[in-house]
């Protein structure tokens, strides 16, 4: 453990953070450079490739849109239409099957578009949808007790995934979603608008895109919810209808307008993959038939808008350093004096930043028997910036991981603590999700605030404001990496617990992520 080195992940960050790489987009020449960069570190240190037909990589397609141009028009009571204007009121995707959408339809306002019987809440009960526009919240309420919206159960019910998928099952002709103001401080709508400039992309399986990325979406600013509602003649403002929802006061209602959507995206194919490699179980041992996996994206947002003149997004932070981290993890299994009861597979992921996508297609297509997939350890964590005194395993308390968790933290004299911000979402917005939403413990580390001081902690803070998702975020020569060989330690550790231990992880009984009728 102690051979993970603060400067060997630094090393790893200054190469895959650099200009030369682009930042890292799928399909992009720079991509392609980080990944065999990964890949050749990882047969150096004497892995197994676990990719298609005997590679390092497991590749797939792709389907990329960008929108070429948009119109939003609403009805007014007098049978005129108003314009909305494109990225300031809204941004508009077009579906993904054809690049065009012209969609005229009534609106029906659903609140968070949210059906939790647990909850008693049923935002869609008796309602018709079929051929209509829902206008949706973006996000879900957010409880303090067990009995109402707790966090992992917040950040579910609030993905817009989960919501579509519900909604396209109620026959919708498309959704507009709207920005809140809690959301607003979390990801600004400048940010939105940024990512829809750069496009968006789906996994393409058999010639074809999920039904959801063939359902017209439009996501309007605040201003542009107003704006609209204004128009319809409609006295409700984003800040009262969420208001309203935030005191359970969410009953749906007709617009009384029609709202129309013409949208053309340019299309194109994107190749890409994951990067894979094996570190085989100890032979001979009963669980050697079962896989730990450690996952930590390899892509970022290439190039996009200047700031400050530097249009490279080089994601040193996000998601550099976790790569780095799973690669100084690998090295240290591989020092053991005897491997691990379970095998562990390392996947350096694609498409994490467009919407979990390389490590869906992991889950849906592993290298290994589906049962063998037993746990995962995502190292998406972010650069730490100070000396940390407590960490935390996002969704570790739906499984058994937990004992893992509180193993490696205690070994290191770390503390384990609760997710620090819960409003962030963070259970659904990196890859152990997509082991989650399949039923196999799974979890997110991270660096916790508890026992920082009011200096470290504004440090934090500042440098997320300053670096996440911004050109910034490049490879820094006076950084301490110090605390981010301390994370890979614990991440080391964590992961080790779990391919030792005698039986398998496992989610506990009443997690929220154990199959449930009619989920």
């Amino acid at each position: 453990m102690d051979g993970i080195r603060p400067e060997a992940i630094s090393a790893h960050i200054r190469f895959l953070a650099d200009d030369l790489l682009e930042g890292r987009a799928p399909g992009e020449r720079g991509f392609d450079i980080a990944a065999a960069y990964v890949a050749s570190q990882l047969k150096g240190m004497g892995l197994e490739p676990a990719g298609d037909d005997g590679s390092w990589f497991q590749s797939m397609i792709l389907r990329a849109g960008k929108t070429r141009e948009a119109r939003l028009e609403v009805g007014t009571p007098g049978g005129d239409t108003a314009p909305l204007v494109l990225e300031r009121d809204f941004i508009a995707r077009a579906p993904l099957g054809n690049g065009v959408a012209d969609v005229t339809a009534p609106v029906v306002y659903v609140g968070h578009g949210i059906v939790a019987p647990e909850y008693r809440w049923d935002d869609l009960a008796g309602l018709d949808l079929t051929g209509k526009w829902a206008m949706v919240l973006l996000g879900a309420p957010l409880g303090t007790t067990p009995d109402f919206f707790p966090p992992i159960p917040s950040a579910v019910y609030g993905s817009p995934r989960s919501k579509l998928e519900r909604l396209l099952a109620r026959g919708v002709a498309g959704v507009l979603w709207v920005q809140t103001p809690a959301r607003e401080k979390i990801s600004p709508f400048t940010q939105t608008v940024a990512h829809a400039q750069r496009g968006w992309m789906a996994l393409v399986e058999n010639g074809s895109v999920p039904a959801r990325e063939q359902t017209p979406q439009v996501v309007l600013s605040m201003p542009g919810t107003d704006a609209l509602l204004a128009a319809a003649g409609r006295p409700e403002r984003v800040a009262t209808l969420f208001a309203a929802a935030e005191r359970r006061e969410h009953a749906p209602f007709d617009l009384g307008t029609r709202v129309r959507l013409r949208v053309e995206a340019a299309l194109r194919t994107v190749h890409t993959a994951n990067v894979l490699g094996l570190w085989r179980a100890k032979p001979g041992s009963p669980a050697a038939g079962e896989a730990v996996f450690y996952t930590a994206h390899l892509d970022h947002l290439g190039i996009g808008k200047p700031e400050a003149g530097d249009a490279i997004y080089n994601g040193a932070s996000d998601n550099a350093s976790g790569v780095a981290n799973v690669l100084e993890v690998a090295r240290a299994f591989t020092r053991l004096p005897q491997r691990p009861r379970r095998a562990v597979l390392f996947a350096l992921v694609t498409g994490e930043e467009e919407g979990l996508l390389g490590s869906e297609w992991l889950v849906a297509h592993p290298p290994v028997r589906r049962d063998a997939l037993v746990a995962d350890v995502n190292c998406d964590s972010g650069l730490p910036v100070f000396r940390f005194r407590e960490v935390f395993a996002l969704g570790a308390d739906q499984s058994t991981l937990q004992q893992d968790a509180e193993r490696a933290a205690a070994a290191l004299g770390l503390t384990l603590g609760p997710d620090p911000d819960p409003k962030q979402a963070f259970a659904v917005r990196s890859d152990q999700y997509s082991f989650l939403r399949a039923g196999i413990p799974a979890t997110a580390t991270k660096v916790g605030l508890g026992g920082a001081t009011e200096q470290e902690r504004a440090a934090a803070a500042a440098y997320q404001k300053s670096h996440y998702h911004r050109a910034a975020d490049h490879w820094e020569a006076d950084r301490d990496h110090g605390p981010a060989a301390l994370l890979a330690r614990f991440q080391f550790l964590f992961g080790l617990s779990a391919a030792q231990r005698a039986e398998r992880p496992r989610l506990l009984p009443g997690s929220f992520f154990q199959p449930r009728p009619g989920s």
